[in-house]
């Protein structure tokens, strides 16, 4: 084993960190990949989202100085991302731009939906299966709290069945499937399961 695997997994608020970390930021920024057909590939969704980051809204996983992971969350109608029309427009150029823009805004607003929101969970591969996505879990839970809410909620993609169980194993429970919602008659989104945790009060 390397001297790195014994060390303590830290789990950190991004707004604690000392300065912007442009390795964590791609990271961040390559996620939403069921958007793909709004903010492109993984390399276009970093352009559109790394300097538009909310780091109160993002937990990072270190093991030593390596990053092996994120959660990000949203509540108060803030959530990780809040890019201006821009990037978009510098990308796509201002009519695509513009389109793609408001339909991102539109996928941000439906989730307000929701009073704490899991946005987005992401393990490294060769971090995977060693408790990371659970201490980022815990860690999202005590967010919550602090945040005055007694639950938790996220989607998942019906078709991903390992999140689920991860989820199921942390105590989310099948709130309901949504296969086709009035956004999903319109436009390429995957089906997709609501979870729900409720939390337990601090003793």
């Amino acid at each position: 084993m390397t001297e790195s695997a014994h060390e303590a997994l830290r789990i950190v608020l991004g707004s604690g960190l000392p300065e912007r970390d442009e390795a964590i930021a791609r990271l961040i920024a390559s996620g939403r990949s069921s958007l793909a057909f709004i903010l492109g590939d993984e390399a276009c969704r970093y352009r559109l989202l790394a300097r538009a980051i909310n780091w109160d809204r993002v937990l990072i996983a270190y093991r030593g100085p390596t990053v092996l992971g994120y959660a990000a969350f949203k509540h108060h109608r803030r959530g990780p991302f809040s890019p201006g029309f821009g990037p978009f427009r510098d990308e796509f150029g201002r009519l695509r731009g513009g389109a793609r823009y408001l339909l991102f805004i539109i996928t941000e607003c439906r989730e307000w939906y929701y009073g704490f929101y899991l946005y987005g969970l992401r393990v490294i591969k060769p971090a995977r299966h060693q408790g990371v996505a659970t201490a980022l879990l815990t860690e999202t839970f005590g967010q919550a709290r602090q945040a005055g809410y007694d639950r938790v909620e996220l989607e998942v993609q019906v078709k991903n069945q390992n999140a689920q169980q991860l989820y199921t194993q942390q105590g989310f429970v099948r709130v309901r499937t949504t296969p086709v919602n009035w956004l999903g008659r319109l436009l390429p989104f995957p089906a997709v399961v609501n979870m729900r945790r409720t939390l337990k009060p601090q003793p």
